[in-house]
């Protein structure tokens, strides 16, 4: 694989993002250079019928108080890509009937969100155009007309469905079985002004746009998912409002130290869709309640799980809509 040279990266690196933030400016910053491996953390090995083209979540434990030269993520440095290390490792491993492909990508920090909604759309353009250009590469140099599952979380899912509405050839959307953008959300505006990007799966086999949001009661919506009119239950990956008996809930999914590998456990909750949110009443509202972030997960709210809480019924849903696919 060919890789960069020093004087790019040193040109990567004069080039970063910088932003006023006095003057609240956001200056266009340079491009990741893709073919360059430094900024994957897994190109895949070829050796199943099927990828997935994964983008993590948020991860950056940056501050915008320790760094006030950037709101993002500067993947150019080592200890940045550790911090999505750990997660794209779980992922890979859960996924791992599939060729894995995980770029790196110059994420915005938490604090970006509190921004107002403009700023936010500037700041979001970077790592849209970094998912969007190593996505392009990984179609170009790895894919080899293999169908693919997107696969996301939280920010990763954000961008994914940028890349829905803006990146994507037919070409490339006739080889992709399914976007799961889990943690996140599709307005009806957005429906509205991309009726052709953002196809929202509605059973379990079809292809198209899945996305799932879940909270242990009805008042513990965050804003992540408030608007959200697309969300199924994923235990019946389906619209339907019923009261679905914990038996179809078919484990979540955890590291397990001992074997180094990630299990599917059982985890079994009565669910039900509120306003295409999925309610977990059965689950501990403290589960992964985290106090400072409250004002966008209030307790309750199981935003922080939703990529590993129905682990099982995703695994072997994936079976289904490939299988389906291939017909």
């Amino acid at each position: 694989m060919k890789t960069v040279c020093k004087a790019s990266i040193i040109l990567i690196l004069s080039c970063l993002i910088s932003v006023s933030c006095s003057e609240n400016k956001v200056v266009e910053p340079s491009r990741i250079n893709y073919s360059d491996t430094t900024y994957w953390y897994s190109c895949g090995d070829e050796s199943h019928a099927a990828d997935v083209f994964y983008v993590y979540p948020t991860v950056s434990a940056i501050s915008f108080a320790e760094n006030d030269s950037s709101w993002f993520a500067d993947i150019t440095l080592p200890e940045v890509r550790e911090e999505a290390n750990g997660n794209q490792r779980f992922n890979k491993m859960l996924y791992d009937e599939y060729n894995f492909y995980a770029p790196y990508y110059r994420q915005m920090i938490f604090e970006a969100y509190q921004q107002p909604d403009d700023m936010l759309v500037k700041l979001a353009q970077c790592a849209a155009n970094d998912v969007n250009d190593a996505f392009q590469y990984y179609m170009s140099h790895y894919n080899h007309g293999r169908p693919f599952f997107l696969m996301g979380h939280s920010q990763g899912s954000q961008m994914l469905i940028e890349l829905l509405k803006h990146g994507m050839t037919e070409e490339q959307r006739n080889l992709m079985v399914a976007a799961y953008c889990i943690g996140y959300h599709v307005t009806a505006d957005d429906l509205a002004k991309y009726p052709e990007a953002l196809k929202p799966a509605t059973d379990s086999l079809m292809s198209g746009l899945v996305i799932f949001n879940s909270v242990t009661d009805t008042v513990s919506i965050g804003m992540v998912s408030r608007e959200d009119v697309v969300g199924v239950n994923p235990t019946t990956w389906t619209a339907a409002t019923d009261t679905i008996p914990a038996v179809a809930h078919l484990g979540m999914a955890k590291y397990n130290e001992a074997r180094d590998s990630v299990l599917i456990v059982p985890c079994p909750t009565r669910t039900y869709l509120y306003h295409h949110n999925t309610v977990c009443p059965d689950l501990d509202p403290e589960m992964v309640f985290i106090p400072a972030y409250e004002a966008m997960f209030p307790k309750g709210n199981l935003h922080f799980a939703d990529s590993w809480l129905f682990g099982g019924n995703v695994v072997e849903n994936m079976r289904c809509r490939l299988r389906n696919y291939k017909k």
